[in-house]
């Protein structure tokens, strides 16, 4: 089991509707996303598929103590970790490259799970909503 009992409430296979924001990257729409949230090292692990008309995205992340690594079918290797930190019940994780700076807040909502993801390019812009997703829990 993860160490951090904070991590254990967001264990499980979950799914779940995603509003997508125009970006300089992207355009607004909707999605359908599935998370995996598994216990990890000192942390977590997370397997992510987000579905769309236009494609699907791919992603694993590793959560291991204050350190977070986010690896996507988008195919961009992290120079550095990012940052994983408690923000009261919220898990915030927060990455940096050259290309910008990727926000995700991960919080249970009762019986549901939340996710923020903000953006901002160059990395020390204001950061923009990128994506809001609320997910239930599947299977037992």
């Amino acid at each position: 089991m993860a160490p951090d009992q904070r991590y254990a409430s967001l264990l499980g296979d979950w799914s779940g509707d995603e509003e997508l924001f125009a970006t300089a990257w992207t355009a607004a729409g909707s999605a359908r996303g599935a998370l995996t949230v598994e216990p990890g090292p000192d942390g977590i692990l997370l397997d992510y598929v987000e579905m769309q008309d236009a494609g699907h995205l791919i992603a694993h992340g590793v959560v291991c103590a204050a350190g977070f690594w986010w690896f996507d079918s988008y195919g961009f290797v992290p120079e550095t970790p990012g940052t994983a930190v408690w923000e009261g019940d919220e898990l915030v994780l927060d990455r940096r490259s050259a290309r910008g700076r990727t926000i995700m807040r991960l919080r249970r909502d009762g019986e549901r799970l939340a996710i923020e993801l903000d953006t901002a390019a160059p990395p020390d812009a204001e950061p923009a909503p990128l994506m809001r997703g609320t997910y239930t829990r599947q299977g037992g």
